[in-house]
C-alpha cells in the first residue's frame, strides 16, 4: 500500500492528513494469481479425467512389413502402463511398463512415459535407459497415439489408433 501525505493549511494552524491508497498493480497483480492458480487446478482436473478415461485396455491389430499380423495391447490403471506386443501365434514378443504422466503442451495431449523396464516376457523385464513422450488424441472408445517423434529412434514414426476392450 502507498501512504500519501497532505499538508493543508489553514489560518494558524497547518493539519497534516496521511491518505491510504491501494498500490494501483495490487489487484492486477492479485487478479493475475488468482487466474493462473485457477487454470493450474483446472488443468490438472482435465488430466486428471484423461488418466481416468485411459484406465482399462487399449488394443491395435497391425502388420509387420513381413506381413505378419500381431496386436499390441496397452493397459493403463493410475498412473502405471504396461505393453504388450502378442504374435497371431498368441506368443509373447514384447513386455514393457512403466510411469505415466498426462500433461498439455500447447495445443496437444502429451503422455509421457518413465522408467519403463523391458523384455520379451513379464518374467524377462530389464531397465530401459530412454522415456517416451506421445501425442494423443482421446475419443469415446479411440484413443489415437502419435508415437516416436520425440527423438530419432530405430523405429520409424507412426500413428495408430487404439480400441477400447469392453469388459
Amino acid at each position: 500500500q502507498r501512504v500519501r501525505f497532505g499538508l493543508k493549511r489553514s489560518r494558524a494552524r497547518v493539519r497534516v492528513r496521511a491518505q491510504i491508497q491501494p498500490h494501483p498493480t495490487m489487484n492486477i497483480h492479485s487478479l493475475i494469481r488468482i487466474g493462473v492458480a485457477g487454470l493450474l487446478l483446472s488443468a490438472s482436473t482435465v488430466f486428471a479425467d484423461d488418466l481416468e478415461k485411459l484406465a482399462g485396455k487399449w488394443s491395435v491389430n497391425k502388420t509387420n512389413e513381413q506381413g505378419e499380423s500381431y496386436t499390441q495391447t496397452i493397459e493403463i490403471k493410475k498412473d502405471k502402463l504396461t505393453f504388450r506386443i502378442v504374435g497371431s501365434d498368441g506368443e509373447g514378443r514384447l513386455f514393457a511398463t512403466g510411469d505415466v504422466k498426462v500433461e498439455k503442451c500447447g495445443p496437444f495431449n502429451v503422455m509421457k512415459v518413465t522408467n519403463i523396464k523391458g523384455g520379451q516376457s513379464e518374467s524377462d523385464l530389464q531397465p530401459v535407459d530412454d522415456d517416451r513422450t506421445l501425442i494423443y488424441m482421446l475419443d469415446e472408445d479411440t484413443w489415437t497415439v502419435a508415437s516416436n517423434f520425440d527423438k530419432e529412434r530405430n523405429q520409424r514414426p507412426g500413428v495408430d489408433v487404439y480400441k477400447k476392450a469392453t469388459k
